[in-house]
C-alpha cells in the first residue's frame, strides 16, 4: 500500500447488490457521472484536490476515497456525496445525539465507518463525525475549504499536514486549516476512532 492509495482487498469489500464488489460499483457510478457531464479525470482531479492517478484508481475499483475526498469528487461532478453512501443520511437537527442511536455510513468498504453527527440547528457552521479507522489504513493526500479539528478517541494515528508529521495518541488533538494538504495513517495495533469537527458541510441541508 502506498501513501497515495486507500486499497482494500477484495475479501474486505461488501456486496453492492450486484455481482461486482462495492469499490467497483462506486467507481462505475463516478465514471458514468463524469462522462455524462463531459469532464476528464484530469479536470475532476484538479477540482477535487486529488491526483489524476487516484481518480483513475477509484474509477477502476482499486481504491476507495475517504469521506472528505468523496465529498470533493462529488462537488467536482456537480452532485452530492449522499448519492454514494451506504444509506441516505438523515437531514435532521437535534441539539442532542445519543451513543448507540446514530447510524453508521460506509463508502464502499465495511471496515471504515463514519458516524455523522447531526447539526444542532439549521444553518450551523460546525459539522461533526466519529470515524472508525481500520488497522493499517492510509488515506489519500487531500485538501478542502474550511478548518479541521480532530480529537483522537482511541488508537494511534500519524497525521501529515503540509508535509509535517504529527503523531497523535488517544486524547491528543490536532487543529489546522483544511486547505493544507493532509492525510492520516493508522500506525497502531487495531482500529482507531477519531472525532472530527470542521466547517466543511459534507452533508447538505434540505
Amino acid at each position: 500500500m502506498t501513501l497515495d492509495d486507500d486499497k482494500m482487498p477484495a475479501s474486505d469489500a461488501e456486496g453492492s447488490g450486484s455481482d461486482m464488489p462495492a469499490p467497483a460499483a462506486l467507481g462505475q457510478m463516478l465514471r458514468q457521472r463524469r462522462k455524462a457531464i463531459g469532464k476528464t479525470m484530469k479536470q475532476v482531479a484538479l477540482e477535487a484536490g486529488l491526483t489524476e492517478g487516484f481518480i483513475s484508481q477509484i474509477e477502476r475499483g482499486i481504491s476507495t476515497p475517504s469521506l472528505i475526498s468523496l465529498y470533493n469528487v462529488a462537488n467536482a461532478l456537480g452532485t452530492s456525496v449522499d448519492t454514494f453512501l451506504s444509506q441516505p443520511p438523515r437531514h435532521e437537527h437535534s441539539m442532542v445525539s445519543h451513543a448507540g442511536e446514530r447510524p453508521g455510513y460506509n463508502v464502499a468498504t465495511k471496515d471504515r465507518v463514519y458516524e455523522l453527527l447531526e447539526r444542532g440547528f439549521p444553518g450551523a457552521m460546525l459539522n461533526g463525525c466519529i470515524t472508525q479507522i481500520p488497522e493499517g489504513y492510509v488515506s489519500e493526500l487531500t485538501s478542502h475549504e474550511g478548518e479541521d479539528f480532530i480529537y483522537l478517541i482511541e488508537g494511534e494515528i500519524l497525521y501529515e499536514v503540509d508535509g509535517k508529521d504529527y503523531h497523535l495518541k488517544a486524547g491528543d488533538t490536532l487543529h489546522f486549516p483544511s486547505k493544507l494538504p493532509h492525510r492520516a495513517r493508522n500506525i497502531g495495533k487495531g482500529p482507531a476512532r477519531e472525532l472530527w469537527v470542521g466547517t466543511t458541510r459534507i452533508i447538505k441541508e434540505d
